[in-house]
């Protein structure tokens, strides 16, 4: 008889002890899929709750845009409470304070309500602002004194400055005294508070008619009408008070021409000049001058062929002009290489101005040009530690190293990870990103980064990275003053993209990744409210051009906040421009930003071949001329940070522009 064989023992393991074992490990799996299940459940529900939460926050906000005020009080309730429940309910008090009918009381008490739920947020100063304008737009003076006094150091602005003015001016004050006051109204002319003081400092004889005559000009010029309107008010005012029309014709009629003039000149420029041209007979010497130099200064942005001369025309008035106008006339002496007249627009600026790296440059090669070096090396020196667009076109002049700093070292342990996570600011700015809410996202972080040293700027700038936020990880990075890491300023996310396509059109990889950074700060989904997409921000009707170029199949749609599809088209539509401006990477850097025709139409306007860096500088776009100067310096600044630290020339790559078109192509 057969003896049932045994089941074979495993060496060492008697079997009872295996099946054991078995038993127990079914039971552990099945424990663990019982824990694990629901944890993934939670982990999707908490998902599905952030959507929601940030879809309402969304809708708060466009509620908000559009005036809406019980749509907005309906989901600051819903939200209160929640990490992002401070919006709705700050967009909520905003209108509340601009309803008619609200008073005094009930605007006290409604931003006291505010401040008390959130006694540490960046929206509290924002709070008080809108107070003061509130009471300021309904005229309620007697309250601004309680209100002032429980401001937080060192908060200000215009509205704030000429209050604190207005009601520091007593009857008996000095002359002296009130025309300081009247400064903190210059520039300023579109804000109530500022109007109110100018009122007051004309009745009481406070100002000259030359400081009120000039209020009014640049309120046409740079403000707003409603401003110009109740300043033309003070000045008739101010004529019947001194009885100044009763010798000869009415200087204010003629002056009202000259306003009339200046506020086309803010919103119609080719229509300024035609005004201009019929009712110039009708001003004054002194008015016609001003008129020209304004008109010359409007029609300057659209490369008019005869802004120099108009406002050469009207120099006499160069003291007179806004720093607005001065700057566009600043631009054009740059263009034509017209260095003493640089230098006298300059010092008509006002001081604030001046001191400005943008004019502190300038200045510099104006002097250097002039023959007075010795003026000139104390304003580069003073610009050489920055590392700006003038900073490093400082340091070249000067014949200086340029390196960029060593890195800092900064580690992220798991302490400070775990202790920046609990960070609520850092937190609301990643919550917003994820919502779509770049602004207000870029609000929290500015003020979660107040006050930090270097090494907490640094450590934010790693805990960004770490999170997946690039652009914050830039914003913190680029705050430190001593001690630095610029490969958090310079990073290079998404290279395996970037990096083979840049080769692949022939193009500088970190001319790229400097576009890049200007242009998404490496948030791959980021969307323009224009609609530009993606990393490379490109409009869909450029998209779909490029994508037929490159025969790319676009049937189930062109997917822009793709990565791979984004930096392809990007790359191509860099090589199409560098090849159609001659290998110019300012203009086609220009041309990306602004559209070919502007870049085309900007270099013919040029009176004879330029620096690249006057080129830059006298770009009438103001976003487009910010735009190809952080290009081009974060295009060097990227070849340092990644190939020994040795900055290599901008003013090299910026090069030469010649008005000629087959001249920039054979350069």
């Amino acid at each position: 008889m057969n003896t049932p064989q045994q089941p074979q023992q495993t060496r060492g393991t008697p079997l009872s002890s295996r099946r054991a074992f078995f038993n127990v490990a079914v039971v552990i799996t099945a424990c663990s899929l019982a824990v694990a299940w629901p944890l993934q459940a939670l982990a999707k529900i908490d998902q599905h709750a952030e959507k929601q939460s940030h879809a309402l926050i969304v809708q708060a906000r466009d509620a908000f845009q559009k005036g809406r005020l019980p749509e907005v009080e309906r989901i600051a309730q819903k939200t209160r409470g929640q990490l992002l429940g401070v919006w709705p309910d700050y967009w909520r008090l905003k209108l509340s304070l601009g309803i008619p009918s609200s008073d005094a009381r009930a605007m006290r008490s409604q931003v006291q309500q505010f401040l008390s739920r959130y006694p540490q947020h960046p929206m509290r100063e924002q709070a008080y602002r809108d107070w003061i304008t509130a009471l300021l737009a309904k005229n309620m003076w007697a309250e601004l004194p309680g209100v002032l006094n429980e401001l937080p150091a060192g908060l200000t602005g215009p509205n704030i400055q000429c209050v604190r003015a207005r009601l520091g001016l007593s009857p008996g004050t000095d002359p002296t005294a009130g025309a300081a006051a009247g400064r903190f109204a210059i520039g300023q002319e579109s804000f109530d508070a500022c109007l109110t003081l100018i009122e007051h400092l004309a009745k009481t004889e406070h100002v000259a008619l030359g400081y009120l005559r000039q209020r009014a000009r640049w309120a046409a010029q740079t403000g707003s009408d409603s401003s110009h309107l109740k300043l033309m008010e003070v000045l008739a005012q101010h004529a019947k008070d001194h009885d100044l029309g009763a010798r000869g014709p009415d200087p204010f009629k003629s002056e009202a021409t000259l306003g009339h003039i200046l506020k086309r000149s803010r919103v119609d420029s080719l229509g300024a000049l035609r005004l201009y041209t019929q009712r110039v007979k009708e001003l004054s010497h002194e008015q016609a001058m001003y008129a020209a130099f304004a008109v010359g200064s409007a029609i300057w942005r659209r490369s008019h062929a005869d802004a120099w001369e108009l406002m050469r025309e009207g120099w006499s008035s160069l003291s007179q002009q806004p720093d607005d106008a001065l700057s566009n006339a600043a631009r054009e002496a740059i263009r034509r290489n017209a260095w003493p007249a640089l230098l006298e627009i300059i010092s008509a600026m006002r001081e604030t101005s001046q001191a400005e790296p943008t004019w502190q440059y300038w200045r510099a090669v104006a002097y250097r040009e002039t023959r007075q070096t010795d003026k000139a090396e104390p304003l580069l020196q003073g610009l050489r530690d920055d590392f700006g667009f003038y900073g490093v076109l400082a340091r070249e002049l000067l014949g200086a190293p340029s390196t960029i700093p060593a890195s800092a070292t900064v580690t992220l342990t798991a302490k400070d990870q775990s202790r920046l996570d609990k960070d609520q600011g850092m937190a609301r700015s990643y919550a917003l990103l994820r919502a779509g809410l770049r602004a207000e996202a870029v609000s929290e972080w500015s003020f979660a980064m107040r006050g930090r040293n270097d090494n907490e700027l640094i450590l934010a700038a790693l805990h960004a990275r770490k999170s997946g936020f690039y652009d914050r990880m830039i914003a913190a990075a680029d705050r430190t003053q001593q001690e630095h890491d610029f490969s958090l300023r310079f990073p290079t996310p998404f290279k395996e993209a970037v990096l083979p396509a840049a080769k692949e059109q022939r193009l500088d990889p970190w001319w790229v990744l400097g576009l890049i950074r200007q242009e998404s700060r490496f948030i791959p989904d980021v969307k323009s409210p224009v609609g530009a997409t993606g990393l490379m921000q490109i409009m869909p009707a450029t998209g779909k051009m490029l994508a037929k170029s490159v025969g790319m199949k676009t049937g189930g749609g062109l997917r822009l906040a793709d990565v791979n599809t984004n930096v392809k088209l990007g790359t191509t539509y860099m090589r199409q421009l560098h090849d159609r401006f001659g290998g110019s990477a300012l203009l086609a850097s220009a041309a990306y930003n602004a559209g070919p025709s502007r870049a085309v139409s900007w270099r013919a306007a040029l009176p004879k071949t330029i620096d690249g860096a006057a080129f830059a500088e006298s770009i009438p776009f103001p976003e487009t001329r910010d735009y190809v100067k952080r290009v081009l310096t974060n295009a060097v600044l990227y070849h340092a940070v990644h190939n020994g630290g040795t900055v290599p020339s901008l003013r090299e790559l910026l090069g030469r522009v010649n008005p000629n078109e087959r001249a920039n192509n054979a350069s």
